[in-house]
């Protein structure tokens, strides 16, 4: 594969992989968030209980399907995976090469010859650390894979008339996740930044959004408090 077709490859599976990963840890954010809403703004979401129950199970689960989607290494139909997007970048080591940096730099029309002289190419050494930084989370990696494959994209019938319960079979816990999405982000932003000197922030615009929505649920509640009391003394007065 020449660089100019390695380089169409890599932007398309670092976009998808990059924008993959940001989906995930915010809809684990904002799972977080919900959950602990559960001892500060119980009262509110209590106004939409049913809504709020299902929220908090579609934001979990699409973390995990996510994040399984990311690391699942299994062949069958050749998905997308960082397994893979390593062992493209191994195979086409030259597109973060210094020669290749600066060809794709000097064509910006902002270009600096600062950003060449301190660029720093892929090694093979960086792929093999990466890979073993994900080899270190396998333990998290297989839970995820079973949650998927067991509960959330299937319902294994096996494991369902044994009476196991997922969560305590295959345990998942919050910082494991969260270990999990640092680590992708550090390895696709480092591969992104030897390519063109450009990373994504993690977190993503209006994600404090549900902050606002359960403060006008509070104010809606304390608004309709202070009618009732005003009827109440209208009342007391008439009688």
């Amino acid at each position: 594969m020449d660089w100019s077709q390695a380089e169409k490859y890599f932007q398309k599976y670092y976009d998808k992989l990059i924008w993959e990963t940001i989906h995930a840890r915010a809809h684990l954010k904002l799972w977080e968030r919900l959950e602990n809403y559960r001892a500060s703004y119980l009262k509110e979401l209590n106004q939409a209980p049913h809504f709020f129950t299902f929220t908090l199970k579609a934001h979990l689960d699409d973390t995990l399907v996510t994040l399984s989607r990311i690391l699942d290494r299994r062949r069958r139909g050749d998905p997308l995976s960082i397994w893979k997007f390593l062992d493209f970048a191994e195979q086409n080591l030259g597109i973060f090469s210094n020669e290749a940096f600066s060809q794709r730099k000097r064509r910006k029309p902002d270009y600096n010859e600062r950003w060449v002289k301190s660029h720093t190419p892929i090694t093979q050494k960086e792929i093999e650390e990466d890979k073993q930084k994900l080899s270190s989370l396998k333990h998290t990696i297989n839970n995820l894979i079973i949650w998927r494959d067991k509960v959330i994209a299937h319902i294994d019938q096996k494991f369902l008339v044994t009476g196991k319960i997922v969560s305590k079979e295959y345990p998942l816990q919050r910082q494991q996740l969260q270990e999990t999405i640092d680590t992708l982000f550090n390895i696709l932003n480092r591969y992104s930044y030897a390519y063109n000197a450009s990373t994504f922030l993690e977190k993503i615009p209006g994600e404090d959004d549900v902050q606002h929505v359960v403060d006008s649920i509070r104010f809606n509640i304390q608004e309709r408090k202070k009618q009732l009391e005003v009827l109440r003394r209208q009342a007391r007065d008439k009688g």
